[in-house]
């Protein structure tokens, strides 16, 4: 059977048994996203096209103008990456959408960290990290529109010292400064569901055999469940 055979044979039962409003893939980048955007393709949700949400959501989302998002969500079932795999997206998604599903991907650490540089040598054309700076991001780093990286880069490095903002360009790629951004947000999302857990699938996709997990959580019948596929291996 093939991938479209098995959608069109499933689809139906599956949006049948929905009993939710959205799903929000919420992990950071490199953690399975892009495997969970196809299991989820594969049982019939409708997603949007990744780079139409990126242009139309992440300026306005993380300039806390939450109009396009409520109105370009409203048009799908189900969401991953930017602006849903940084910051606090969950929290508007949550209030702007109650009864809504949210899937937060882990993976170990040291490997994402490893993975997301390895991505970026490969989609950037970077020989070695420790020659990337905030020139380079400007002048090298072109994904959507001139500034889009850079604007993104600049939010994941600035912090607070006091009132103080300080973008800090020094952290470009500093592992330790990364994983403990990373481990932070996941606990963040963790403590804000604690009281919902109803609500949060929290899954390591490189560990699972097959999506029954996936199935369980999202109501679709147990007998549907399918091998994990592994998407955008790099």
């Amino acid at each position: 059977m093939t991938p479209q055979e098995f959608s069109n044979a499933v689809s139906w039962a599956v949006i049948a048994n929905k009993n939710f409003n959205k799903i929000f893939c919420i992990g950071d980048n490199k953690t399975g996203t892009t495997t969970l955007e196809r299991v989820l393709r594969l049982y019939g949700y409708h997603l949007p096209d990744q780079q139409e949400q990126e242009i139309r959501l992440t300026k306005r989302v993380f300039e806390t103008d939450y109009t396009e998002l409520t109105r370009f969500c409203s048009r799908y079932d189900a969401f991953q990456d930017m602006p849903f795999s940084q910051g606090l997206t969950y929290v508007a998604a949550d209030a702007l959408f109650p009864n809504s599903k949210f899937i937060l991907t882990e993976r170990d650490p040291e490997s994402w960290f490893s993975s997301l540089v390895n991505f970026h040598k490969k989609i950037y054309g970077i020989e070695d990290i420790n020659d990337v700076s905030e020139k380079v991001i400007l002048e090298k780093f072109n994904y959507l529109y001139p500034g889009y990286v850079h604007t993104k880069t600049k939010r994941f490095l600035t912090s607070f010292d006091g009132r103080k903002k300080e973008v800090q360009w020094e952290k470009i790629y500093d592992k330790d400064y990364y994983i403990d951004l990373y481990e932070s947000r996941n606990l963040s999302i963790k403590k804000y569901f604690a009281d919902t857990p109803e609500k949060l699938l929290i899954i390591d996709v490189t560990k699972e055999r097959d999506t029954s997990k996936i199935c369980d959580f999202l109501n679709i019948p147990g007998n549907f469940a399918i091998d994990m596929p592994h998407e955008n291996k790099t």
